[in-house]
């Protein structure tokens, strides 16, 4: 991500079909009560507009949408998807521009499909991003008896049930690289900096201990 969308290449292209329509409902959502970026309430709605997506047999939301829409306080009618060009909807996400909490929820999205080894980032994974922290579309969500704990779950059996896209091998290896390399070399160069200036401290040098 980045500033306020999701921008991201490398994230992008990680996004499944079922995840971007999902994006683009919650923005018609977005612009529907004139606001300026998705929240987690645009994302919940989103979520629920789409038949046979993994977040949506998980959470029952179509069958609930119109509940969830009450509890989010949103109009009961969806707002009308507005028909985009091939061209515009891929670039459609140049306009999904997130509040904090909908980049939070985004971003713990990431974490679930990491969590699931899956390089795909899916709705059912965005189902969860909004489970990890309290807000509005959560409490929504527990009000139909949809937790993280089961929604993890009903994400197993379901891609064992309906098998997901296979993960790309040589894009997986680059991202866990680049995750893993962010991850230890910063700490390792702090512990570096630290050694040296506690060995300089003491009075020690790395010149007589290579003699």
């Amino acid at each position: 991500m980045n500033g306020n969308g999701v921008s991201h290449p490398e994230v992008i292209e990680r996004l499944t079909r079922s995840m971007r329509r999902a994006l683009d409902f919650a923005w018609q959502e977005t612009l529907h009560r004139r606001g300026s970026a998705i929240s987690v309430s645009d994302m919940l709605a989103g979520l629920s507009v789409e038949e046979d997506s993994r977040a949506e047999r998980i959470g029952s939301l179509k069958a609930n949408a119109f509940y969830i829409r009450w509890l989010l306080g949103l109009p009961a009618l969806p707002a009308q998807e507005v028909l985009m060009s091939e061209e515009e909807s891929e670039k459609s996400e140049a306009l999904w521009n997130l509040d904090l909490e909908a980049r939070r929820a985004f971003g713990f999205a990431i974490l679930e499909a990491d969590r699931d080894r899956n390089y795909w980032i899916d709705s059912d994974h965005l189902l969860r991003g909004i489970l990890r922290f309290p807000n509005k579309a959560h409490f929504a969500l527990l009000k139909i008896e949809v937790n993280l704990k089961s929604a993890r779950v009903a994400s197993r059996v379901d891609r064992e049930k309906y098998l997901p896209d296979e993960n790309p091998s040589s894009k997986v290896l680059k991202y866990l690289l680049r995750k893993y390399i962010a991850l230890v070399v910063p700490p390792a160069l702090s512990l570096a900096c630290y050694l040296y200036i506690l060995m300089e401290g003491m009075g020690m040098t790395a010149t007589p201990l290579a003699r």
